[in-house]
């Protein structure tokens, strides 16, 4: 009788365990998954998203932003500089620590404007955008870690997770913009950014006449837009890639790319500065001779 006893409070004990232990590893979960809900970090800088975490076989920990060189880079949140220096791979970076946890890094930065140590505010000019270090063009190369930076990069997370408002539009053409970034795209009705024409639509306009006025097709206009109908409404911000730009397609490639043009692949290569013979879907490159 004490035998068989014995063995049910055993069998009880190790079913408390596991409950235990289940609803441990529930509470963590949930935790860490409100712990992003709850962070709305601004984002660092404006442009084309032209590549996002987890491509390049899981090695690519953060986000790039393309936009013209010089373009204002801003802290995401308050936080203290840990390091502002020059890197073989990151060019001119700034990391910084917040109190929610996170670190971020700004890498290929033009300018570097704040020092080891210096306090910032959310929105606070840090840098501007460039093409130093491993870079083949002008972006911002941004990661947010959940805790300290490491070597290893194991504690890096998908920004999308933490920046605010509308991230999950259309992440290839997503102009993300910040109240408190004052540039060349405040206040203009038509904005060239990255070769990429932002362009408010008026009164009395159509896809039509878009199409005649940029020397593109509507079809292209629809692409870019993700347009599903001819429909356009005044005052709706559209895309337009003016003619000899070409926005790179899943599926695409370089050799494709040169039958449509004219363009030789090897011009295609010198005029966008390419080495190898990947292209990244999303990327804007010139497609017309010098």
């Amino acid at each position: 009788m004490y035998d068989y006893l014995k063995r049910f409070l055993i069998v009880i004990a190790v079913a408390l365990s596991i409950g235990l232990l289940f609803l441990s590893t529930t509470v963590s979960f949930a935790d860490s998954h409100d712990k992003y809900e709850r962070v709305h970090f601004i984002w660092p800088t404006e442009g084309l998203i032209t590549d996002t975490f987890g491509t390049r076989n899981g090695k690519h920990y953060g986000i790039d932003i393309a936009a013209p060189r010089g373009t204002t880079v801003v802290s995401v949140s308050d936080g203290i500089v840990k390091k502002s220096y020059y890197s073989n791979t990151y060019g001119n970076v700034i990391f910084v620590e917040h109190m929610e946890g996170f670190e971020t890094v700004y890498a290929h930065l033009d300018e570097r404007l704040v020092n080891n140590g210096d306090q910032v505010e959310a929105g606070e000019k840090i840098g501007t955008v460039g093409n130093t270090g491993r870079s083949s063009g002008d972006h911002l190369h941004f990661e947010v870690h959940d805790g300290n930076w490491l070597m290893s990069k194991s504690n890096a997370i998908d920004p999308f997770l933490v920046l605010s408002e509308e991230i999950e539009k259309n992440r290839h053409y997503q102009v993300a913009s910040s109240s408190k970034i004052t540039d060349e795209l405040e206040g203009t009705t038509e904005t060239e950014l990255k070769g990429i024409m932002l362009v408010n639509v008026k009164a009395g306009d159509s896809l039509w006449s878009l199409a005649e006025r940029y020397q593109v097709s509507i079809d292209e206009i629809k692409l870019w837009n993700s347009l599903e109908t001819d429909k356009i409404v005044v005052n709706e911000q559209l895309k337009i890639v003016p003619k000899g730009n070409y926005v790179v397609q899943h599926g695409d490639t370089l050799w494709k790319i040169s039958k449509q043009s004219g363009v030789s692949i090897s011009q295609i290569k010198k005029i966008n500065g390419i080495k190898g013979d990947i292209i990244q879907a999303g990327t804007l490159i010139k497609v017309e001779n010098e």
